[in-house]
This record gives C-alpha cells, structure tokens and sequence, in this order.
C-alpha cells in the first residue's frame, strides 16, 4: 500500500476504537476478556494472497456520504470466535453476530467524533474480496482463553469526506489502559441519573408547532433496535425493554469498553 497507508490519521483512529469495540462484544458474548491488540498494515501483499481463504464481511453505513468497513478472517480465527460465542449454534452466524455488535457499540462511541451521525445498514457476508489497496487497514491479534488466533484484517474504505470531524474538531481517541484512581472506591456510592434513549427524531418548527395529543413521531430506530443507556450524556450500554413487576426495564445486551467506562467514572 506504500506510503498512502499513512494519509488518513483519522481512519486509523477509527479502526483503532474497532479493535476496542471488537474485544468488548467477545467479552459480551464469550464471558471472556481477550488479549486483543492491532498494528497498520503498511503492504497488504500477504493478504491478497490469503484473500481466497478469507470469509470476509461487509457492513455500510447510512446516508449520502456512507463508508463500508470490511472484516477479513481466515477460518481457524472466526471459527474459535464462534465455539466461544455460541457453542452449538451455526458458526458463521455466531462470528457474524460479533461483528454486528462490535460495528453497534462503534457507532454509539464514534459518532460525537463526525462530522455527521451514522448508523449500519445489514451486513453481509462477501463472496469477493475487497481490493485492499483503497481500504486503510489494521491487522487485529486476538488472544483468547490463552490461545493466539490467527490475525483478523479490518479495513475501511477512504472517504474522508463522511469521517472527517466536526467543526468543533473533536475526534475519535483511542483511549489507554486506565487504572482506577485512588479516588474511584470513594466514589462508588454517588448517583447518577441514568437516561433511557428509545430514538430521536428531529423536526421542522412547523411540525413542532402542530403537535398535539393522538399525534404520531417517528423515530430514527426499528422496533427491534437496542435502547441505549445513557449516563451524562454518555451512552455505556445499550440493551431492550422488559417489563419488571409491572415496571419497565432494560435488559444490558452490550456494554462499552472498560477504558471507557473507567474514564467515566473518573470524571464523575
């Protein structure tokens, strides 16, 4: 890939908060933390040679400016993650379902770092692969339950236009490994609000102005979209409406990444 690799800060920003969000979803869905690291991919040749064994995904974004990030892995990687996921299920399904999640908890993370807000289309699984000289790349290592799988390959293709950050200049950070503060166990006592997020919709002020009892607002979510739970602001968790001894509820299906949550807490 040559010295184009290294063009797009941004996206390797990007793909680095991925690989934080891929290890959360194996936490979520194994019940085990991996090891799980990445480095560039400063010439794709070797992969281009793999790329016949490699299942490859495809997931795209929404709107006029969407992007399309491409997850690459060879069978003895996706297969270990689906055993631990799912035991007994049917494996690629299982794998696929990582991925979805980790692309979920991504755009709830990554979106205040864009220009615009962005949400997943379906995924799918690609017969073809991607020519890998216009994605930025990222080779991910995973280690799980003392086993090192093969590397993962994430890419994201290279429109800077739909990732760029907003006016404020505020961006994806790829947050370190934090350790609690000495103050943290004096905090574990204080409250905080916790909101709700079932969807937002935005509206014209001719429409607010007609609002009225019996009207209907659509929101920006499918009926089977996840809620998210919000702290300050700051979405940690996402999950789905239950009803609890005639109360409402949520029940927690992802969760945001320990650094995050860490930083968090500090800051409350």
């Amino acid at each position: 890939m040559g010295s184009e690799q290294h063009r797009y800060p941004f996206l390797e920003r990007f793909l680095a908060r991925w690989t934080n969000e891929l290890g959360s979803a194996i936490e979520s869905q194994t019940g085990q933390a991996p090891a799980i690291s990445h480095a560039s991919v400063p010439d794709s040749g070797s992969w281009e040679e793999r790329a016949g064994n490699v299942l490859w995904w495809k997931q795209t974004t929404e709107g006029a400016d969407n992007f399309a990030i491409w997850i690459g892995a060879e069978e003895d990687c996706w297969s270990a993650l689906a055993g631990a996921s799912k035991p007994g299920g049917e494996p690629k399904q299982a794998y696929f379902e990582l991925l979805k999640q980790a692309n979920r908890n991504l755009a709830g993370a990554a979106a205040p770092g864009f220009s615009k807000p962005f949400r997943w289309r379906d995924g799918s699984m690609e017969q073809t692969a991607p020519a890998l000289n216009a994605l930025e790349l990222v080779e991910v290592q995973i280690n799980l339950a003392g086993r090192t799988l093969p590397s993962l390959l994430a890419g994201v293709e290279r429109q800077a236009q739909a990732l760029e950050p907003g006016a404020s200049g505020s961006e994806i950070s790829t947050l370190p490994a934090t350790s609690a503060s000495p103050m943290l166990s004096r905090l574990m006592d204080l409250q905080l609000p916790v909101t709700v997020l079932l969807g937002r919709a935005v509206l014209p002020i001719r429409d607010v102005l007609k609002i009225s009892s019996g009207s209907l607002i659509e929101l920006d979510r499918q009926i089977d979209d996840y809620v998210e739970v919000m702290v300050h602001g700051t979405v940690v968790a996402r999950g789905e409406i239950v009803s609890v001894r005639g109360n409402y509820g949520v029940r927690i299906k992802e969760i945001i990444s320990r650094q995050d949550r860490i930083a968090l807490q500090d800051t409350a």
